[in-house]
């Protein structure tokens, strides 16, 4: 379909490059000092980053104020979208997506190795002394360490210890990237223009960059009812932090557990009820099915604990994840199920796509990021680069395919299609590739060093996925044609992001811990590797013995997920999806099932009681909810890390 004349795809201005840098070192700064000093505002865990979001919003009012009085005109639509992502770029490497997870990893052993724990024992001797900020060799506590985590007492930060290791392991971050770039432009035409997905993180800014849906957007009251309604309680509640006295508006209403205080019940995993405008928002786009699913297999995983409570059945938790043990290998087994769906209902233009590869059949690549040979040759080198990089780091060759394979094709696969067909707010799984690797290899046989690395791997990346960044560039091959930018500037665009903004970040993480103390900073990062290396003493020594084993729930997981893709094939109308029981024991359901349900009953009687053009008025309301959460949380941000005021909690309690 030809584009408008005003959407024809152009070239890029430098200046808005420029512009875009600055920028991006600016978020980096906010999101960071937010997130570790402020603690509360966690403005990078979501794919659709309130941070990102936020920021945005201040600029392209900017654009559109100085619009006005006819002021900078060369900033098209276009110049917008190349700001809107490298913000996002920018926000997901500077927090929770890379950097944030990064920065204790380097120094972590050093501090906390004891006689208790014998780290220095079982991984200090077989650290890559590049990997690290300390000397392997040299005794515990250095003063690297000690004061990356208490301050600095004397002197000047130790910048030169740190840039060996930073740029290592930035160098494998890049690597990645690439190939889930090269994966993007694969996946983009297959989910896009043959399954028709609808990739719900791309309407609001649609709407906000299409000149005339924002004119429409901007002027419905139903917009900004949206937004006093979800702006008016954080705004409130950042208030009360200021001043006590001033009233408050709770978003945790109760922990369901304290409804139930005897056996069985009392045996049901943790189940909260927090209210997000945002996530109903997010919530309106997706099918009802789907909805449905996802807080339908939420509530009968907790069914589940007191069904195997009341007989008698040892309730263990899945290593490192907010769940069950036999809810988490499930899912293990669900997503290789689905992973492989995705391969057979594509497997005609996935093996179009190798063979023009192979120069055996021409694919017409026209306005793509990358063409198919790029993309398959792009995904092959950067994957034998990552391979590489592990063996010199080293990790024996099988264990790091096996691991990597599945975090790429499987894990990030299934976690894009979860924000590209779901909406998804945080790309939260409930696993480790090494989970299910561990069902076909005895994980003590792996080795010290491999277990070791292992370690930084699963703290730095596997572990924790929000921040992902194979939604992003689905998503911007998806918004660059329409608002004018040709896709094969999207490379340029966000390396220039995701550099500035892991310096920006890097250094301002630095100067934090050695500043206030790392002790004194948010403790979900330091936490995260304290996680990786338990479960890999656990692993070496034979703790970490599940029962039930873990093959027979990885085999039900597969088994429900398959039963569920048949019945969808077979009866038309079945209300489960495969992805709902997927990620129903996630993080992300358990903060937002509760939104998932309100906004289920919703729409159900929306669409039921005013049909199609109902829904579409309403769509302006919901939208609504989305910008006024996370402008009023991008408010809060930048004032406490401007000024050192409290801030609400954000996004969830």
């Amino acid at each position: 379909m030809a584009l408008p004349p005003d959407h024809e795809p152009k070239g890029v201005h430098v200046r808005t490059i420029l512009l875009g840098a600055v920028l991006s070192a600016c978020v980096a700064y906010v999101t960071t000092y937010s997130d570790m000093v402020v603690k509360g505002m966690q403005l990078g865990v979501l794919q659709f980053a309130p941070g990102a979001v936020g920021s945005f919003l201040l600029v392209y009012g900017v654009v559109r104020l100085l619009r006005a009085f006819g002021k900078l005109r060369w900033m098209t639509p276009a110049d917008l979208l190349i700001l809107y992502l490298m913000l996002f770029a920018s926000v997901f490497v500077s927090t929770r997506g890379f950097t944030e997870k990064l920065m204790p990893a380097p120094v972590y052993l050093n501090y906390y190795a004891d006689a208790v724990n014998q780290y220095a024992q079982r991984f200090i001797p077989y650290v890559n002394p590049a990997l690290v900020a300390f000397d392997p060799k040299g005794e515990l506590k250095q003063p690297v360490a000690v004061e990356f985590y208490e301050g600095l007492r004397s002197g000047s930060l130790p910048w030169q210890k740190w840039m060996r290791p930073l740029a290592a392991w930035f160098l494998l971050y890049l690597l990645l990237a690439w190939c889930l770039f090269c994966i993007g432009a694969i996946l983009r035409r297959q989910w896009a223009d043959h399954e028709r997905l609808t990739f719900p993180h791309t309407i609001l800014p649609t709407r906000l960059l299409d000149e005339s849906l924002a004119r429409q957007f901007l002027r419905s009251p139903l917009t900004w009812m949206g937004f006093t309604l979800a702006f008016v309680p954080f705004l409130i509640n950042g208030i009360h932090l200021a001043v006590p006295t001033f009233p408050q508006i709770p978003l945790l209403f109760w922990n369901v557990q304290n409804l139930f205080t005897s056996p069985p019940w009392n045996q049901m995993f943790g189940t909260s009820i927090f209210v997000s405008f945002a996530a109903m928002g997010f919530a309106y786009f997706l099918p009802n099915d789907l909805l449905f699913s996802l807080w339908f297999f939420f509530a009968l995983t907790r069914l589940a604990d007191v069904v195997a409570a009341s007989y008698g059945i040892e309730l263990q938790n899945m290593p490192s994840y907010p769940t069950r043990h036999y809810i988490g290998y499930q899912v293990a087994g669900a997503y290789v199920v689905i992973a492989a769906v995705f391969v057979r209902s594509g497997w005609g233009y996935y093996k179009r796509v190798v063979q023009s590869a192979f120069g055996k059949e021409h694919l017409p690549s026209t306005g793509e990021a990358l063409n198919s040979r790029w993309a398959v040759w792009g995904l092959l080198a950067g994957f034998v680069g990552i391979l590489l990089w592990c063996l010199w780091a080293g990790i024996s060759l099988w264990l790091a395919i096996a691991l990597w394979a599945i975090f790429i094709f499987v894990t990030c696969t299934v976690m894009a299609r979860s924000v590209a067909e779901a909406g998804f707010l945080m790309t939260e799984t409930s696993f480790k590739p090494s989970d299910i690797v561990g069902i076909f290899s005895a994980k003590q046989l792996w080795g010290n060093v491999s277990w070791t690395h292992l370690a930084f791997l699963d703290a730095i990346f596997f572990r924790d996925l929000r921040g992902m960044l194979l939604s992003l560039f689905l998503d911007s091959q998806q918004l660059a044609p329409r608002h004018g930018l040709r896709r094969t500037l999207l490379p340029l665009i966000f390396g220039v992001a995701i550099v500035v903004g892991f310096l920006a970040a890097a250094a301002t993480e630095l100067w934090l811990h050695y500043g206030r103390g790392g002790v004194n900073l948010y403790g979900y990062p330091n936490a995260n590797v304290s996680w990786a290396f338990t479960d890999a003493s656990n692993a070496l020594t034979g703790a970490d013995k599940l029962t039930p084993p873990s093959p027979l729930w990885f085999t039900v997981g597969i088994a429900v997920t398959g039963l569920l893709y048949y019945l969808r094939n077979t009866f038309v109308g079945f209300p489960l999806h495969p992805l709902g029981y997927a990620l129903c024991p996630s993080w992300t359901m358990y903060v937002i099932w509760f939104p998932v349900l309100v906004t289920w009953i919703a729409k159900s009687l929306i669409q039921r009681y005013g049909g199609y053009n109902l829904y579409l008025r309403a769509m302006p309301f919901f939208l609504g909810m989305i910008l006024g959460e996370f402008s009023c949380a991008a408010l809060w941000a930048v004032l406490a890390s401007t000024t050192g005021l409290l801030a609400p909690e954000f996004p969830w309690p």
